[in-house]
């Protein structure tokens, strides 16, 4: 039997593919890349808006519907600026973030080892008032540091695009998701052939 290899991407409103209206985010960018990429499958299981917290909470859920046992399953996992969000109005969410990335790592490594954890991009701070760098760099710090102590794959995406590639200075523009897409092929897939 011949096997798949899933990639399957729990996320926010980035991850989802927001800001790009021609191929509707960076995963879909990067299915393209490679003639490899395209006979494989992916799943987006990104929802907008949402915080680890809520991921945490349906994806055990989640994944278990779409495992088995006979293919190859690739986790990923791209949040985190809804958190960093929250930080900036209460100063111990930080302690339940990495409650809920430790739980995602138990979990996860309970159906594969091959889990990736993509970090946060910038954000125009002009625009979105709110957001701010030193909790955006708490946040992707925590998440770096989680995923060295727990051997898994963490990819800094934030120097990835800049100010300009943002459609409303949270989500990548059409730009701004090529430019995502291009950096994980390289990362990720290019070297694997």
């Amino acid at each position: 039997m011949k096997k798949d290899t899933v990639n399957i991407i729990f996320g926010d409103s980035i991850a989802y593919g927001l800001g790009d209206t021609e191929c509707f985010g960076w995963l879909n960018r990067l299915r393209k890349k490679d003639e490899k990429l395209l006979k494989e499958f992916f799943l987006n299981l990104s929802i907008p808006g949402q915080t680890s917290s809520e991921i945490v909470e349906r994806f055990e859920f989640e994944l278990k519907r779409r495992f088995n046992y006979v293919d190859e399953f690739k986790l990923f996992f791209s949040f985190g600026i809804k958190d960093a969000l929250k930080l900036g109005y209460d100063k111990t969410y930080l302690k339940i973030f990495e409650h809920n990335i430790i739980e995602l790592i138990k979990i996860a490594k309970n159906y594969t080892t091959n889990i990736h954890f993509l970090g946060l991009l910038n954000v125009n701070e002009t625009i979105r008032v709110g957001y701010k760098r030193k909790n955006i760099d708490t946040i992707n710090e925590c998440l770096e540091t989680l995923c060295h102590k727990y051997s898994i794959n963490f990819i800094n995406m934030f120097d990835v695009i800049n100010i300009k590639d943002l459609c409303d200075g949270l989500h990548p523009n059409e730009l701004g998701h090529e430019k995502i897409s291009q950096y994980l092929y390289e990362s990720l897939y290019k070297n694997s052939k």
